[in-house]
């Protein structure tokens, strides 16, 4: 069984991946490879994760949809809502 925050490292390797695709190129200088990956991050406008589809806005801060789980009697995650913006 995954951890509860699987889902979530595999969606943010996910926008890095697309990051460096959206570099479009490798720089053998950290430094502008770092700025060469902030900028293809900055560029992503939507992204289909397995946490949901998610769009950033102009500061680059994700908008999606929230999860709410209950926990039952035997300590199981159940899903009760998913509440977007």
């Amino acid at each position: 069984m995954p951890a509860d925050y699987a889902a979530l490292t595999w969606d943010a390797i996910g926008l890095l991946v697309e990051a460096i695709k959206n570099a479009g190129k490798v720089e053998q200088r950290p430094r502008k490879m770092r700025q060469l990956v902030r900028e293809g991050l900055a560029s992503i406008k939507s992204f289909p994760g397995i946490t949901g589809s998610m769009k950033f806005d102009a500061q680059g801060d994700p908008i999606k949809c929230a999860v709410v789980v209950e926990i039952d009697d035997q300590g199981e995650f159940i899903f009760a809502e998913s509440v977007c913006p």
